[in-house]
């Protein structure tokens, strides 16, 4: 399958920036399973200045902000060949060593709710694929799906105590309670078009989970499936704070309105 994808991030400046910079983590990168025929992320009221890569391996590109912006717009625009997979990633020698994704963050630390779930929960390590299919469907059915409820610096259990949120809380929590059952697992942004639905589209959040003589398999938790042809793997970390698309900081006094637009075509299947 073809994907062709066009995002727009804008942010509109009310006030006067001195300077800033920008991390953008936008970028594909080739696997066995995506290959980057093309890709561009073209610049209004910054300059790049750094191509570089995280531990992770993720594309990083470092933008100065100009004096006085009032505008700072990133178009970005690419097609990516993708293969099925049915949710498997081979492990890569590249990768961090796999105790590191065993270990809570900020994000995904459990407390008394999440705890308590996880104890009702069994887990079947005869059938791990199986148990955590399951455990995903567990966490949707008990984390309805809501915009607006959370936000980037929600916790998992914050989310999990509200029993509301978005790909990026159902993520937080499957991650929190796999990494009770000591298992590697990591935490995948990208991009994801539905099959009967391709308006308001935003980036997305899964999981990937390692399994021994597999290697890594993702868990959609918020759509219940395994990651296929439709996804394109953008970054992947620890949590969301890992793989924020436009991170930074900027010096000055101003107030900014950030709009996102995003379109995902499929040119062939």
């Amino acid at each position: 399958m073809i994907l062709e994808i066009k995002q727009k991030i804008i942010y509109e400046i009310d006030g006067l920036i001195n300077f800033g910079y920008n991390k953008l983590l936008l970028t594909p990168q080739n696997s066995e399973y995506q290959n980057i025929l093309n890709w561009e992320i073209i610049v209004d009221g910054g300059n790049k200045e750094l191509i570089s890569r995280d531990q992770f391996g993720n594309h990083i590109d470092l933008i100065s902000i100009k004096n006085n912006s009032k505008r700072i717009e990133y178009n970005v625009s690419g097609k990516v060949e993708t293969l099925p997979n049915f949710g498997l990633i081979k492990s890569s020698n590249k990768d961090l060593p796999l105790w590191c994704y065993v270990d809570k963050t900020k994000l995904t630390n459990p407390g008394k709710l999440i705890s308590k779930f996880y104890k009702e929960n069994t887990f079947n390590f005869e059938d791990i694929i199986g148990s955590l299919h399951k455990l995903s469907l567990n966490i949707k059915s008990r984390i309805r799906y809501k915009k607006g409820t959370t936000n980037y610096k929600t916790t998992a259990e914050d989310a999990f105590e509200k029993g509301t949120g978005v790909c990026q809380d159902h993520t937080h929590i499957f991650l929190s309670l796999v990494r009770m059952y000591n298992l590697p697992c990591r935490y995948i942004s990208g991009l994801f078009i539905p099959k009967d639905n391709n308006i308001n589209l935003s980036m997305h959040a899964w999981a990937e989970v390692f399994i021994e003589d597999l290697g890594w398999i993702g868990f959609d938790i918020s759509n219940g499936i395994s990651p296929d042809e439709r996804y394109v793997v953008i970054s992947k970390g620890f949590d969301y704070n890992d793989v924020v698309p436009v991170k930074g900081i900027i010096n000055g006094n101003f107030i900014e309105n950030q709009n996102l637009e995003l379109t995902i075509d499929v040119l062939n299947q």
